[in-house]
């Protein structure tokens, strides 16, 4: 009897591509979500862009060609981005989600959207080592009902931030609209199976989706 055929990889949302231009930063600022857009009891913080360097990044890609797209999202510096936490419940990781606004100038929008999408639902990322770090995996995460395309993924290292044997995930979710996007984060150990939250992601691209029309 022949082996049964593999599973097809999770799939991108299939929602239209949204012709709209670059937002500037007070746009995307506004488009950020408010107190009263969260559930009852969030709250918001102010987020600080990570540092890092185009060439550090560069130099990721070079030993990682298959995973550049998914390195570049997750790294790279938009100009003129906006970001900040909600933080819904309790002040912990799996609680907090970081939500990074940005536009993407050069007119290539859809050319890195659809390198990125190749790279996770094709399977053509798997994995990458940081400098100095762990191996880390990456595992593709359906994305289903919002009204831009997009793409999930979860980046998982073999120690958690308590050191749990199951290890430490970020889960995150690519959403373009049009010469935009939007790049939200959760994170936490493993064990605690960590995902964004489907009402912060809708209302999230939603806003950002509204305003650049």
């Amino acid at each position: 009897m022949a082996p049964p055929a593999p599973a097809p990889p999770p799939a991108s949302s299939a929602a239209p591509w949204l012709p709209l231009a670059p937002l500037s930063r007070e746009q995307l600022d506004a488009s950020l979500l408010q107190i009263a857009d969260l559930p009852s009891g969030s709250t918001t913080e102010p987020a600080k862009v990570v540092p890092g360097t185009p060439a550090e990044l560069a130099d990721q890609i070079q030993r990682y060609p298959a995973c550049g797209p998914v390195l570049t999202a997750v790294s790279e510096q938009l100009p003129n981005s906006a970001r900040r936490w909600y933080v819904t419940g309790n002040n912990v990781l799996g609680n907090r989600t970081l939500a990074d606004l940005g536009n993407v100038p050069d007119g290539r929008s859809r050319e890195r959207f659809d390198a990125l999408e190749h790279a996770v639902y094709g399977g053509g990322c798997t994995g990458f080592r940081a400098d100095g770090g762990p191996q880390l995996r990456v595992e593709a995460v359906p994305v289903e009902g919002l009204e831009v395309p997009a793409v999930g993924f979860r980046i998982v290292a073999p120690t958690g931030a308590v050191a749990s044997q199951g290890g430490f995930t970020r889960v995150y979710l690519y959403a373009a609209v049009g010469d935009n996007r939007a790049l939200l984060l959760t994170a936490d150990d493993t064990a605690h199976t960590p995902a964004l939250r489907s009402d912060l992601v809708t209302a999230q691209v939603h806003r950002l989706a509204t305003a650049s029309g």
